[in-house]
């Protein structure tokens, strides 16, 4: 399931991520251990190889990540 930006957005807020900066279309969350760069490219999909590195990142599955809210 292709995610909004926002859908990420509230997913990484709920597992302690804050936003600290943003740079162009990619706005950067941090957790003060890792950092996430994610794509904010108007109303546009997250695209599945973003969405799959987010979540392999954040070291949860795909099911895991989608149970979040």
């Amino acid at each position: 399931m292709p995610y909004k930006f926002k859908d990420i957005t509230k997913r990484l807020n709920k597992l302690g991520y804050q936003i600290v900066r943003q740079k162009g279309s990619h706005v950067i969350f941090s957790n003060g251990r890792v950092t996430i760069p994610v794509p904010k490219h108007g109303g546009r999909d997250i695209s599945s190889g973003v969405e799959r590195k987010i979540i392999s990142v954040i070291s949860m599955t795909k099911e895991e990540f989608k149970d979040v809210i």
